[in-house]
């Protein structure tokens, strides 16, 4: 099946759905279009970095700590 031809079929399901089942449609082609672009951008060493960070549980616990010991929570 030609690329023209899946075009066809999909604009032509799309079109037969209605209400709720074409907004769930809606939501999910535009998920999928936006997902596909952030995975080809490629992340900066800085953004890499963060996502590391954030992916470290340990790190995460330690930063919470810290931040509470700074705040002087006490006081609040």
């Amino acid at each position: 099946m030609s690329e023209a031809d899946i075009k066809l079929r999909i604009i032509r399901l799309i079109d037969s759905q209605k209400g709720e089942i074409l907004e769930q449609l809606y939501e999910l082609i535009l998920s999928r279009l936006y997902q596909e672009r952030r995975e080809e951008e490629p992340l900066t060493s800085l953004e890499t970095g963060y996502k590391e960070m954030s992916e470290d549980q340990g790190r995460e616990v330690e930063a919470f700590e810290w931040i509470e010991g700074t705040l002087q929570s006490e006081g609040l």
